[in-house]
């Protein structure tokens, strides 16, 4: 099911990745549940995971993983790994930081940002979430599509 969401600012993008969150936390299986986050830069893909991990009541800073090309965040019901493929030039790279013992975990829940630069080695998204500017980034507003 494809749902397209208007938010108007930084609160109200965080309060849509709670409710995906919510959404997830009704599927009942034990593999990693896989997310794909598309956008330009600055287009709030990292905004969205902080309310992803709001919603699994994850009360520590969320960073954007740019640097380290991985997060790693606990909570009570999953354990979260936040990608930021943005530096990742070759699909190669990800075998070389162990991409898939983060994904043979259970009970887990995976985040790529820029998921285009890992084609070819990730595994299909449970859910696709393409975040663009409304308006041509005249104001705060974004338009998520979701499926």
């Amino acid at each position: 099911m494809t749902r397209v969401m208007v938010t108007s600012n930084e609160n109200e993008t965080i309060a849509a990745g709670e409710e995906l969150a919510q959404e997830i936390s009704k599927i009942k299986t034990d593999r990693s549940i896989i997310i794909f986050l598309e956008g330009e830069l600055g287009a709030g893909k990292t905004t969205f995971t902080k309310g992803i991990l709001k919603g699994f009541n994850y009360k520590e800073l969320v960073k954007s993983p740019t640097y380290n090309i991985v997060e790693i965040h606990e909570t009570d019901k999953y354990r979260v790994f936040h990608f930021d493929l943005y530096r990742i030039s070759e699909p190669i790279e990800l075998e070389e930081i162990g991409i898939e013992e983060y994904l043979k975990e259970l009970k887990s829940v995976s985040i790529f940002e820029w998921p285009k630069n890992g084609k070819g080695t990730l595994p299909s998204a449970d859910f696709n979430v393409q975040i663009s500017y409304k308006d041509n980034g005249k104001d705060d507003r974004r338009e998520l599509l979701i499926s």
